[in-house]
């Protein structure tokens, strides 16, 4: 036996018999890529694409190998310097390849970077060992040196980290994987315990002609679609009849239960007016033409995040509601929808996206699965179509695929219309709730301005509150003659641009007509103060700054307007805008939320100051808190690129508290931090509870990274500053208003806040609450 052997090893490892072993191997790969590449032909699944990749650099380890075999036979090379080493690295990136194909047929980034590095480290055991090999003379082989058992050790040690991952993971056809995993253990122990003479193991070339061709099946593991039935069908025997020639026609036919044009006037007779019903009739007229499981309709928001909006069940004839969509979760599908491309998965036991999608959906397997986009020529990617299969297994072929793509284009302009309707019932709805609050405003400012005022000597604060007053009133005069400057511009461009465009004229009249009434109000504001300015020896009365904080309330309807009509223009539903154009509304938008911010402090502070801030403690949720927090900032920590870092307790307990004081309290702190980081900075939250002498106290720490704060301004951090009297804090943010309000809610509740400051670095705003645990009244 070991003489039968001995001569099947001589055969493997020496020329010209060694020729059949590389022709075994090249063939083997050969042959699977070929299988490989009509797979992802016919299918166009991204599992066929990796195949492919995977085959094609195990294809280049053996060209690379063979070509260099060829120059050392023929005496181009020196074959006992050479040859050993680079032998030993084909066979170890060999191994890592084929544990990386058959392991993860879909892409993971963990299995990627560990492929990558597992590489590295074979190239660079190879070039010491080709420098190892060339300083040896007289020896007797590379199968007796010492770099042998380092090759075959690791080579072990990869085939055992393999094995591992593969019987966790068990993608399909995990079992050839296995196989091959195996054999190749074996033929690599076999080479460690059992070492000859000579330069290359004939044990592990032996394993390597059992395993390669295993690699033939790789192909297998997915399902190709049949996309051409009918051409089988004519390659059947005449003899079968025509009932057997009848059953696979008929079959043929109800593959779908109508044809696009049926589909097209089913949607034109849809004359529906709710957006949601127009979505529900959509998915639902889909899933019945595709004979699909489920269907759904996706949509991408402005910030590219993923949502469904909708759903059919075909199996349970039921609409489905809409839900948030992870994009971490489904990377391939979320890509796909964002670019604009269709995609094609088969069912599978390891793709994220298909696991993410059945987390989502509820589903055990969500099946086999097909997704179109939905494509604006004006404003690319609007979302996009998605079908799965989890009961019926249905798979989904290239044709398919076309004539779902057909029928997404139908879906534009009825989609658009849906847009359209659901702006005119905001625009309403808004109209409606603007013109009772008016009312409301109204009569509350006749109750309020027929009240006597009561006198009381002036004091310091009650002149900071008038500085307060009189920054925010000059903010929003600076804001209104923007947008007036800005709508006028954009009415001149308007006025070059061809017909059509007297609807949008008419709607930006409106705006400057809203504008001017905003305006007025705050002209009346202006005079009050003034009124009050003029005379410093008259008191400032309750009644007056209620009548103060009345006209702020006041200016919230014609912004409320503004922004109506602004949304209304930037949904392009009276007509198309040019780049300027939108660029201009979008301005005014901006501008117009920030006096609405503006406005939203002046009534706070009027409000505190006039004692109508009544504290009510009450059982909240410290997650839900800061959560609420995060989103109001959340769009200027986006415009900057800022990362927020969370440092909050794992399982908050539930205190007792006011809700909308602690609430504001954590609004104005990160409001402040966000102006004052610069872009792509770093704000840090830090939320704790303490205890001291026997009393719970909420510590909340925000930390900016906005340079720092000059000691010299440190006492004026808090105070409520006037630009034109005060040089704005470096390191506070806008006047400061936010800071204030904070401070007034914090000692209201018998608090402290307080700023540590690091030059050059940044500041670090805390607050200490006293709190109740909702456990101690039980």
């Amino acid at each position: 036996m070991s003489l039968f052997f001995s001569q099947i090893f001589t055969l493997l490892t020496a020329p010209p018999g060694n020729l059949i072993y590389h022709v075994v191997l090249a063939f083997s790969i050969a042959g699977a890529l070929q299988g490989a590449v009509h797979h992802w032909r016919t299918s166009g699944f991204p599992q066929a694409r990796r195949t492919v990749v995977g085959l094609g650099i195990l294809l280049g380890l053996q060209a690379i190998l063979f070509i260099v075999s060829s120059l050392a036979w023929q005496g181009l090379l020196d074959p006992g310097l050479t040859l050993p080493p680079l032998d030993r690295a084909v066979s170890l990136l060999s191994l890592v390849w084929i544990a990386w194909l058959w392991a993860f047929p879909e892409p993971v980034r963990l299995a990627e970077a560990a492929s990558g590095l597992l590489s590295l480290l074979g190239l660079t055991l190879f070039g010491l060992t080709f420098v190892f090999n060339s300083q040896q003379e007289g020896t007797s082989g590379f199968n007796l040196s010492t770099f042998e058992t380092i090759w075959q050790a690791f080579s072990l040690g990869v085939l055992l980290l393999g094995v591992l991952v593969l019987s966790l993971r068990r993608p399909n056809g995990w079992g050839y994987g296995l196989a091959m995993l195996i054999l190749a253990f074996l033929g690599h122990l076999a080479s460690l315990l059992l070492p000859q003479e000579g330069d290359f193991p004939g044990f592990l070339r032996l394993a390597h002609l059992v395993m390669f061709p295993i690699l033939l099946t790789v192909t297998q593991r997915f399902p190709v679609p049949q996309a051409q039935a009918k051409g089988q069908e004519r390659r059947k025997p005449a003899r079968a009849g025509r009932k057997a020639e009848e059953a696979p026609r008929q079959q043929e036919r109800r593959r779908y239960s109508t044809d696009p044009k049926t589909f097209q006037s089913l949607i034109r007779l849809a004359a529906e007016a709710s957006p949601e019903k127009i979505c529900q009739h959509l998915t639902r007229g889909i899933a019945q033409a595709m004979l699909a499981d489920l269907c759904f309709l996706l949509t991408v928001d402005i910030d590219k995040n993923l949502m469904i909006t909708c759903g059919y069940d075909l199996i349970r004839e039921e609409s489905l509601g809409g839900t948030a969509m992870d994009k971490d979760a489904i990377p391939l599908l979320a890509n796909a929808v964002q670019r604009g491309r269709p995609l094609r998965l088969p069912a599978s036991s390891t793709s994220s996206d298909l696991k993410g999608l059945g987390k989502m959906l509820g589903l055990t397997s969500a099946g086999h699965l097909l997704s179109v986009p939905i494509v604006s020529p004006e404003r690319g990617p609007l979302g996009g179509l998605l079908i799965l299969s989890p009961y019926s297994n249905r798979l989904w072929t290239a044709e398919d695929q076309t004539y779902l793509s057909s029928v997404s284009s139908l879906m534009l302009p009825v989609l658009e219309r849906g847009e359209r309707m659901a702006a005119l019932e905001m625009e309403r709805d808004s109209a409606r709730l603007e013109a009772q609050a008016a009312q409301q405003e109204a009569a509350e400012i006749k109750r309020k301005t027929g009240k006597e005022g009561e006198k009381g000597a002036p004091s310091q604060e009650q002149a900071e509150k008038m500085a307060a007053l009189l920054a925010m009133q000059e903010e929003a005069q600076k804001s209104i003659e923007q947008l007036r400057s800005e709508n006028e511009q954009l009415r001149e461009k308007g006025a070059a641009l061809p017909g059509g465009y007297e609807q949008m004229e008419r709607e930006l009249r409106q705006t400057l007509e809203e504008m001017a009434r905003m305006q007025n109000s705050l002209a009346a504001a202006n005079q009050k103060v003034l009124e009050l300015e003029s005379r410093p020896e008259s008191p400032i009365s309750n009644d007056q700054v209620e009548v103060i904080a009345s006209i702020s309330q006041d200016l919230r309807q014609p912004m409320s307007s503004i922004v109506g009509y602004t949304d209304l223009l930037l949904g392009e539903s009276v007509g198309i805008l040019g780049s300027l154009q939108r660029k201009f509304v979008e301005r005014i938008k901006a501008s117009t939320e920030r006096i609405g911010g503006l406005v939203d402090d002046l009534i706070q502070i009027t409000n505190l100051d006039i004692g109508h801030k009544e504290f009510k403690p009450e059982p909240i949720d410290l997650n839900l808190i800061i959560d609420n927090a995060m989103a109001y900032t959340s769009t200027q920590i986006r415009e900057k690129n800022i990362t927020l870092r969370l440092d909050i307790p794992e399982s908050s307990p539930q205190v007792q508290t006011d809700r909308d004081a602690l609430q504001q309290i954590l609004i104005h702190l990160l409001q402040n931090a966000t102006s004052v980081t610069p872009t792509e900075g770093t704000i840090t939250l830090r939320v704790q509870m303490q205890q001291d002498q026997g009393k719970d106290y909420l510590s909340i720490q925000v930390v900016d990274t906005g340079g720092g704060i000059a000691s010299e301004d440190l006492p004026r951090v808090f105070a409520r500053r006037y630009r034109a009297e005060h040089s704005l804090i470096q390191g506070v943010g806008d006047t400061g208003v936010g800071l204030s309000i904070a401070r007034t809610l914090v000692e209201a509740q018998s608090g402290r806040i307080w700023v540590d400051t690091e030059a050059g670095t940044g500041s670090t705003f805390s607050v200490v609450l006293p709190v109740t645990p909702v456990e101690a009244e039980a």
